[in-house]
C-alpha cells in the first residue's frame, strides 16, 4: 500500500484503541460494578459508551439517559428504548435543544430514589450538548459568546472556564443534584493533562478555581461581569463520586506507534502536547520534518484557528493540513491531521492528508491554495484534490492526531 493509505490505517488504529465502546467494555471486564444502576451518558462518544454498558454482563442498568451529538447514535441502542431515553443535541454551539437536554438531565436525576446509584459516562462535546444557564443570561447571549470564543483561537481551558461561569450544572454543580448518591464516573479525556474538571466542563468534579479575566478580551469580560455565578457545591458533596479516566490521547498515540511498527516504519512518538494557532504549528512541523529522521512521526493535541468573518468549509485540522501541503511541496513527506471524533470544526470530515504533490494537483485544477487558506475554505480545496480524511462519527473523542511519514 501507499504511504498515504498506511497513514490513514495508522490513524484508524489509534482511534480504535480509544473507542467509547472498547474503553467502557475493557473497564467493566476488569472492574465489575455491583447494584442496579441509573445510567447517564453524555458526549460525542455518549451512545458508544452507553451501548457497551448496556450490553455488558458485569453490571445491571435499570434506567438511562443518553445525550449525544446529532447523527451520532449507535446502531444497537434501539434494543434498549424501554430502558434508556436517547437524545440528540447540538455541537459546537449550544442551542435550545441543549437547554432542553439540560432540563431532561436534571429531571432524570431528581426522579430517582435517595438510595439509587448512578453510572455516568462522560466524553468531549458535553459542554455544548447539555446546558442549564444561570439566571440573567439568555440562550442567544450564550450562543454568541460561544461562537466568539471558538472563532478567536481560545484554548479549551479558557473556553470551558467561561461555560462553567454561565452554567448551573458545569464546574461540579451537577453534583448538587445527586445529593451524595453513590456515583461512578467513567470518562474519555479530550483535554490536555486529562483533567476531569475540564472534560465536558467537569459537571461532577469539584472545582473551586476562579475565572482569570486577564485571559479574555474586553467584550467577553463585560459579559462575565454581567452575572453572578453559582458556586461549586462544598467538597463534601463529592465524597460518593468516584471518577476514572478510561481512554485518553496518549492511548491513541501509543496505538499508532504499535501499528506503525507492524507496518515496518521506524517510529517516533513525540510527547509534547500540540496546541496553538495553525499558522505557527505549520512552521513548527515544517522545521521539524526538515531536520528529523526518516520514518513515522506521531503527535497529538488540539490546534486553534482564527476565522475570517465569513469562513468557508473546513476546520482546524483541514486548515493545518493545507498549510502543510504548501510547506512540503515536492518533498517525499505525507502529513495527516485529523480529529479522533471523526469531525473537524462544523464539518463531517475528520481532517486532511497531504503530500508533496497536493499543491501541484491543485494547480492542475486551477486552484489557488493561498486563497483557500485566507478564506478558511480548506475543506473545499481538500475535496477537489482528494485529500480529505472522512470517517464518519467514530464513537470517541480524544482530541486530534497528527501523523507524518518522511521517506
Amino acid at each position: 500500500m501507499s504511504d498515504k493509505n498506511n497513514l490513514i490505517e495508522i490513524f484508524l488504529a489509534g482511534v480504535d484503541r480509544v473507542l467509547g465502546y472498547n474503553a467502557v467494555k475493557k473497564f467493566l471486564d476488569e472492574s465489575p460494578i455491583t447494584g442496579d444502576l441509573n445510567l447517564v451518558s453524555i458526549g460525542k462518544a455518549g451512545s458508544s459508551m452507553a451501548l457497551a454498558a448496556l450490553e455488558h454482563p458485569n453490571i445491571k442498568i435499570k434506567s438511562g439517559l443518553v445525550i449525544t451529538k446529532r447523527n451520532h447514535l449507535e446502531v444497537g441502542l434501539e434494543k434498549y428504548t424501554k430502558t434508556v431515553k436517547c437524545l440528540e443535541s447540538d455541537h459546537p454551539t449550544p442551542s435550545l435543544t441543549s437547554l432542553e437536554c439540560g432540563s431532561d438531565l436534571i429531571k432524570f436525576i431528581n426522579s430517582k430514589q435517595p438510595d439509587d446509584e448512578f453510572l455516568f459516562l462522560l466524553s468531549g462535546g458535553g459542554s455544548s450538548l447539555v446546558e442549564n444557564i444561570v439566571e440573567g443570561f439568555s440562550l442567544e447571549e450564550l450562543m454568541n459568546l460561544t461562537d466568539a470564543l471558538l472563532s478567536r483561537g481560545y484554548n479549551i481551558n479558557d473556553i470551558n472556564s467561561i461555560r462553567k461561569h454561565f452554567s448551573q450544572i458545569k464546574g461540579g454543580k451537577l453534583a448538587g443534584f445527586l445529593k451524595n448518591r453513590k456515583t461512578t464516573v467513567l470518562t474519555i479525556s479530550d483535554v490536555p493533562f486529562d483533567d476531569p474538571k475540564v472534560i465536558a466542563s467537569g459537571p461532577l468534579s469539584y472545582d473551586d478555581a476562579k475565572i482569570n479575566l486577564d485571559n479574555y478580551e474586553d467584550d467577553i469580560t463585560d459579559k462575565i461581569k454581567s452575572i453572578r455565578p453559582i458556586s461549586c457545591p462544598d467538597i463534601s458533596k463529592f465524597s460518593n463520586i468516584n471518577t476514572k479516566i478510561i481512554a485518553k490521547l496518549d492511548d491513541a498515540k501509543s496505538a499508532c506507534k504499535s501499528h506503525g511498527e507492524k507496518l515496518n516504519y521506524e517510529t517516533y512518538l513525540n510527547e509534547n502536547f500540540i496546541e496553538g494557532d495553525v499558522n505557527s504549528l505549520a512552521n513548527y512541523f515544517s522545521e521539524y520534518l526538515e531536520n528529523c529522521q526518516k520514518g513515522l512521526h506521531i503527535w497529538g493535541g488540539e490546534s486553534s484557528v482564527n476565522l475570517p468573518e465569513k469562513p468557508g468549509r473546513g476546520g482546524r485540522n483541514q486548515q493545518l493540513a493545507l498549510l502543510m501541503a504548501e510547506k512540503i511541496r515536492n518533498k517525499d513527506i505525507v502529513f495527516l491531521s485529523a480529529g479522533t471524533d471523526g469531525t473537524d470544526g462544523p464539518t463531517n470530515d475528520a481532517g486532511g492528508i497531504v503530500d508533496g504533490n497536493t499543491i501541484n494537483k491543485g494547480n492542475e485544477c486551477k486552484l489557488d491554495h493561498k486563497e483557500f487558506i485566507k478564506n478558511a475554505d480548506s475543506g473545499n480545496y481538500h475535496e477537489k484534490t482528494n485529500s480529505l480524511v472522512t470517517t464518519g462519527p467514530t464513537g470517541t473523542n480524544v482530541m486530534d492526531l497528527i501523523l507524518a511519514i518522511k521517506k
